[in-house]
């Protein structure tokens, strides 16, 4: 095309040009900042699957992310967020927190902690964590631990839809964190979580409270008040039971429950919680040896056969609540050697012989 005949091009043809010129670099920008085109495939040094990070959190975005991979230093600093955000009308913005922190052994296992632990679901065996629909950890392998054991955090800001698919991202990505590290193998997946029994709590069986064997309410609640439990399926590898007295108690002391029980036989849990300096030789309520942990928050059972199992009791507000109404309410050491009697039969901790 001559110059002269470029100068008599009609207006509307060069606008029509302009126009689609517009509609393409707008469809690139808006598919570049509402989809993960030319997003990494890992993000947080490598550390996180974007792919993962996607699936766990809800809606539709872009992934970006603030933060390093490992200190090479310091384990335990390192933090990440993934942040996914769109700019389409109505889209909000969800958020995943990275860290890894060192831990007292029995920090995973406290009611104060989140995932609360009745209501959370939990995998155990290769790898041993926990998930809810906002936070979920994974314990690293013991050649990982410093001058403490090694948990890698996952918080969200907005509700996972697929537990599994949280827990398999946090798995996942404490794999590279130990692979990176030289420090262990984890497989790519976790094992089969174990659930709730039940979304809400339900009244207890009698006889056979929190599924234990021979465990009882009876003189052990002010008298003619109903009891709710909440918690997984008993025996489980890592298992939790809250009680709760469903009386005019609320807020925050009928949140924390009337009696709050523990259960572990997993390995690497022993482990840390043998770990922590405040664990030493003593006796547990049925008599036999055991290890006490940090001055009484629980106690390690050897078991005659299999691996020792870890109890633990813990009072919640609801009981203090009810004993200064209630005087002739047993003291809270009056429920640690029922519940050590049940949990030891129902979990087949045998005391040893000879």
């Amino acid at each position: 095309m001559s110059t002269a005949e470029a100068r008599t091009r009609p207006a509307w043809k060069v606008w029509a040009v302009v126009a689609v010129l517009v509609v393409v670099v707008a469809g690139l920008l808006h598919a570049w900042r509402n989809t993960n085109v030319l997003t990494a495939d890992r993000l947080c040094g490598g550390l996180v699957s974007a792919a993962q990070a996607d699936a766990v959190l809800p809606g539709s975005g872009r992934l970006d992310a603030e933060g390093d991979g490992l200190d090479d230093d310091d384990l335990t600093d390192m933090r990440c967020r993934v942040k996914k955000s769109s700019v389409a009308l109505g889209s909000g913005e969800s958020q995943l927190a990275v860290r890894l922190w060192g831990v007292r052994g029995y920090d995973p296992l406290a009611f104060e902690s989140e995932p609360y632990p009745p209501g959370a679901s939990y995998f155990t065996g290769e790898v041993t964590g926990g998930v809810n629909a906002y936070k979920a950890w994974v314990m690293l392998p013991e050649k990982c631990w410093t001058d403490r054991p090694v948990v890698a955090e996952f918080n969200i800001t907005e509700p996972a839809a697929d537990r599994t698919a949280f827990a398999a991202l946090a798995t996942d990505t404490a794999r590279t964190i130990a692979a990176r590290t030289k420090c262990g193998d984890l497989p790519e997946k976790p094992g089969t979580l174990i659930s709730p029994r039940s979304d809400a709590a339900r009244p207890v069986s009698e006889g056979r409270v929190c599924g234990l064997d021979g465990l009882t309410v009876a003189g052990q609640v002010p008298a003619g008040t109903k009891v709710l439990e909440e918690g997984q399926q008993a025996p489980a590898d890592l298992w939790f039971c809250k009680l709760t007295l469903d009386d005019e108690t609320t807020g925050f002391a009928r949140g924390d429950g009337f009696m709050k029980y523990t259960a572990t036989r997993d390995p690497l849990l022993i482990d840390a919680l043998r770990k922590f300096p405040g664990t030493e030789k003593g006796r547990a309520p049925d008599g036999r040896e055991a290890e006490i942990v940090d001055k009484g928050v629980g106690f390690i059972l050897p078991c005659a056969d299999g691996d020792p199992l870890y109890l633990a009791v813990e009072s919640g507000q609801q009981y203090l609540e009810a004993s200064k109404r209630h005087p002739d309410l047993p003291k809270r050491d009056a429920y640690v050697a029922p519940f050590t009697k049940a949990a030891a039969k129902t979990f087949g901790c045998a005391a040893l012989t000879g």
